[in-house]
């Protein structure tokens, strides 16, 4: 009986104007963000390979010492799966100076198209997450409501088939009636994706391929049953058609969005010029503690010229030690209040199982808050390698030959490694639990009401 009723809604599905909208919504949407997304990585991997060339060049050329306490420039390797995923950095590579002392410069945010910041990229995160969602809500919300309201359902009913058995195979065959044009149209895009010959995926990529695709398909059953749901608390489908929509806005719009606002009225932290100010502040206070050190010191030995003093030097070494370790707590502090406003809000806005699938996404795609944290970890690991590197080369300068040239070609250089797939979905295991556990509630919540359900 439940591959009859399977087979029934499978068809009444295929052969409706919603199905074929949805392929047409699903093939133009997938194979046009795959051709976007993929020319603009083409693109970043030439400005990447340029730019590590000349930046490499630019190192070798140097011939003074203290040069290489400016720092030295690095650049952000891509990542393939750039191609679906367009994940948080602003740009696919960019260009850091690395200073000694974990200073890092990273370059200013700008778009040559002053349009492009009014639209978010149509990515797969967005396709599946905006676009899908309300497909799947126009495949579910008559489910039920919309039979009841021609007859159909009554007529079922006769066949004196288990209530649990009938919301089961509308269920089945619904969500395959759905997910049928997202799967080939997404089998389509990594096809056109591997077209161009700059894409060759790995092993990790191709494993973190299947993760996305498997978690769009969790994602999107929460979202059918969800519509399920709500067309069994309904006897109109237009009534249904509206809570869903109103429902929809509220928690893939509303609250994904709100959270973070609503978070800082509670949580607040310091902008990034109060922050500068305070350094600045306690630069000036060191400054002035110093001052007087001199003037002591100064009045002290009866000269001016103490700056050779061993016993000053230390001094101001221990000052220059106490400036950083203040810099630190402040960077610290300010982190610290950053960290916990994007927990919480993060808390928030999971209620809303777009946020859950958002995180996840990002965060299987190695384009995530995680990846981004282990970016600047790398640089700043690497800026204290490039700073012994330096003090090294330093000291072997000094105690050279006078006339001895800079050489550089044992300088160290930047490597960074994406997290391996483990470790990602290490990451998205809390995400992927509430997942499931919303598409057991939406069900649930559609089952106990189908029970209830007039048949009339």
């Amino acid at each position: 009986m439940l591959l009859h009723i399977v087979r029934k809604e499978l068809l009444d599905q295929l052969l409706s104007l919603r199905f074929a909208i949805a392929c047409g919504v699903c093939l133009l949407v997938f194979l046009l963000s795959s051709i976007v997304l993929t020319r603009d990585y083409r693109e970043a991997l030439s400005t990447y390979n340029m730019n590590k060339v000349m930046h490499r060049n630019e190192l070798q050329q140097r011939t003074e010492v203290r040069s290489l306490f400016q720092g030295i420039t690095v650049d952000r390797p891509l990542n393939l799966m750039n191609t679906l995923v367009r994940g948080l950095p602003k740009e696919l590579t960019e260009s850091v100076r690395v200073q000694p002392g974990s200073q890092l410069d990273f370059p200013e945010g700008w778009e040559q198209n002053p349009v492009l910041p009014l639209f978010p990229s149509v990515d797969f995160v967005f396709i599946v997450g905006i676009i899908m969602s309300l497909l799947a809500l126009a495949f579910s919300y008559d489910a039920v409501s919309g039979e009841s309201e021609t007859g159909v359902l009554k007529l079922l009913m006769s066949y004196s088939a288990p209530r649990d058995i009938v919301l089961l195979g509308k269920w089945l065959g619904g969500y395959l009636a759905l997910i049928a044009p997202f799967v080939v149209s997404f089998v389509l895009a990594l096809i056109v994706i591997l077209l161009f010959p700059e894409v060759q995926p790995d092993a990790e990529s191709s494993l973190a391929i299947v993760a996305l695709f498997a978690l769009a398909l969790l994602y999107l059953a929460a979202i059918y049953s969800l519509g399920l749901f709500v067309s069994c608390r309904t006897h109109l489908a237009s009534t249904s058609i509206t809570v869903l929509l109103l429902v929809w806005v509220s928690l893939i719009l509303a609250v994904p969005n709100m959270a973070p606002y609503a978070v800082g009225q509670f949580v607040s932290i310091p902008s990034r010029d109060e922050m500068d100010r305070e350094k600045q502040a306690k630069q000036r206070e060191l400054s002035e503690k110093l001052q007087q050190i001199v003037k002591q010191e100064q009045d002290r030995l009866g000269t001016d010229n103490i700056w050779q003093v061993e016993s000053f030097k230390q001094k101001q070494e221990e000052m220059g030690e106490e400036f950083e370790a203040e810099i630190q707590k402040i960077e610290d502090s300010f982190q610290t209040k950053v960290d916990r406003q994007t927990r919480l809000s993060g808390v928030v806005a999971r209620i809303s199982p777009l946020t859950s699938f958002n995180m996840a996404a990002f965060d299987l795609a190695g384009a995530g808050i995680a990846q981004e944290q282990r970016w600047v970890a790398g640089l700043k690991a690497f800026s204290e390698t490039w700073q012994i590197y330096a003090n090294e080369k330093q000291q072997e300068f000094m105690t050279s030959r006078e006339g001895a040239t800079l050489d550089l070609s044992d300088a160290p250089r930047f490597s960074f490694s994406f997290s391996p797939i483990g470790d990602r979905l290490t990451e998205v295991y809390g995400d992927l639990l509430l997942l499931a556990l919303w598409n057991v509630a939406f069900f649930m919540l559609a089952y106990l009401s189908f029970l209830r359900y007039p048949i009339q």
